[in-house]
């Protein structure tokens, strides 16, 4: 099995012109995860937001809460994956009302490999499931652990028109103007709006220079792997393959 590729948390500063002409983007996300943290020195226990190699972001539910993840601090606790803990410390990079985006620092052998292992974009894409009625009708949304998203948008016309991935802090996109494209996510510095089980996140689009066949190729493994209707995974599949060579 390949190594995941590592997508690093990043310090953002949340000054207006560093983001100017970025997308931005709601993106739907299930209010609770099986993937949790409990941080050692208070005992709770923080649902996790989106997990890669490089770090994590955690849900802060309870504003009291933020004055333990203060930017630059290191906290250390156990992650609990597949309900088997590892242990994990991790450098707070950003924070936002709602969520704290973490880097670790350093991880042993065993942490590592569970990650590879849980990471595994085949593996990401057999555990996608639908979430119905959780954004517009037009929308078909398939959620799986730690922040993977598809959504898949229907024209007027009932066809199949746009598609969103999420994976790993990337992105990969195509609608039938822009084509394809494939970028980096982004925290906002927006408390995310709850809706029941589902809240919406805006994210920031940064996009790369042309498509990356790095992420083209996470994304395909993780629609090929997937439950996903034979339709809609060809239709995925295809649009994902629709960049210039």
């Amino acid at each position: 099995m390949g190594k995941t590729p590592s997508h690093n948390l990043e310090v953002i500063s949340g000054r207006p012109e560093d983001h100017e002409g970025l997308e931005r983007r709601r993106v739907p996300r299930l209010n609770l995860t099986a993937e949790q943290f409990q941080y050692q020195e208070n005992g709770k226990v923080y649902s996790v937001s989106d997990l890669s190699i490089g770090g994590m972001s955690l849900r802060i539910l309870e504003a009291e809460d933020l004055g333990l993840f203060t930017v630059g601090h290191t906290v250390s606790g156990m992650l609990n994956l597949h309900r088997v803990k590892f242990p994990i410390s991790a450098q707070v990079k950003h924070l936002r009302p709602d969520l704290a985006g973490l880097e670790f620092a350093g991880l042993d052998g065993d942490t590592q490999s569970a990650l590879e292992q849980f990471l595994d974009p085949a593996e990401l894409g057999r555990e996608l499931r639908p979430v119905p009625a959780a954004t517009d009708e037009s929308a078909s949304w398939f959620h799986g652990p730690t922040g993977t998203d598809v959504l898949v948008w229907r024209l007027p016309s009932g066809n199949l028109g746009r598609l969103a991935v999420f994976l790993f802090g990337t992105f990969v996109q195509w609608d039938p103007d822009a084509g394809l494209s494939t970028g980096r996510t982004l925290p906002s510095d927006e408390a995310s709006e709850v809706r029941g089980a589902v809240r919406f996140d805006t994210l920031l689009l940064e996009p790369d220079v042309k498509p990356d066949a790095g992420k083209l190729n996470l994304a395909k493994t993780l629609v090929l792997s997937s439950n996903m209707p034979s339709e809609l995974k060809i239709w995925c599949t295809r649009r994902i393959e629709s960049r210039d060579n």
